[in-house]
């Protein structure tokens, strides 16, 4: 009894399983935060590559799971200057090749998308003119041409990275797994088998 008790003790006072799912645009997130949170890099390139007029070929490898997340960091940085993520299919809404005022509101952000035009994120209800990318972008938005002809073009305020390899686009897959009970809860699960088995011990010592 008491080593069971020591283990769940140890159990306890374990770090809690790391899983990442923001809500709405972060800022100055570590690499390592979302690597560790259960999101698998899919595509990187700098921002001056074009990025392609279609995001199902460029992305053709991001094929797992449901989840989606656009990023951009100086190049080789630890940190990500800025990141949303939400569903592929929100992510991927045509919201038409204009500056419309038409945007995808999910999981806290404003997600605009369209072939030969352009891809990214700003914050809910943030001013932010899609003419392809906005030349006056929020902190927290992030807007990548889906061209042929040039990359570009926005991490929060800094724009005209149409050829800057200084900069880096990067998509993440969510491939996590299901919910993990946290250490805690581990922990009263285990006192309670033994419990049970203890209970059973007296039982079957009271019989003979």
């Amino acid at each position: 009894m008491r080593t069971i008790l020591a283990l769940a003790a140890a159990l306890a006072a374990a770090p809690a399983f790391a899983t990442y799912l923001p809500v709405g645009p972060q800022t100055g997130v570590a690499l390592a935060t979302v690597t560790g949170g259960g999101w698998s890099l899919c595509y990187s390139a700098a921002m001056g590559t074009p990025f392609g007029t279609s995001a199902a070929t460029t992305l053709a490898a991001c094929g797992a799971g449901s989840l989606i997340m656009l990023a951009g960091r100086e190049t080789g940085s630890s940190t990500l200057m800025v990141l949303a993520q939400t569903t592929k299919v929100d992510a991927f809404t045509d919201t038409g090749a204009a500056d419309n005022g038409i945007f995808t509101t999910s999981n806290g952000a404003d997600w605009f998308y369209a072939d030969g035009w352009s891809w990214g994120f700003k914050p809910v209800g943030a001013t932010f003119e899609k003419t392809e990318c906005s030349f006056s972008p929020p902190v927290g938005s992030m807007c990548v041409h889906t061209l042929d002809s040039v990359g570009g073009f926005s991490i929060n305020t800094i724009t005209g990275l149409n050829s800057s390899s200084d900069y880096e686009k990067l998509v993440f897959v969510y491939t996590g797994g299901g919910v993990i009970p946290e250490p805690a809860t581990w922990a009263m699960l285990i006192a309670g088998f033994g419990l049970v088995g203890f209970a059973a011990r007296r039982r079957t010592a009271a019989i003979a």
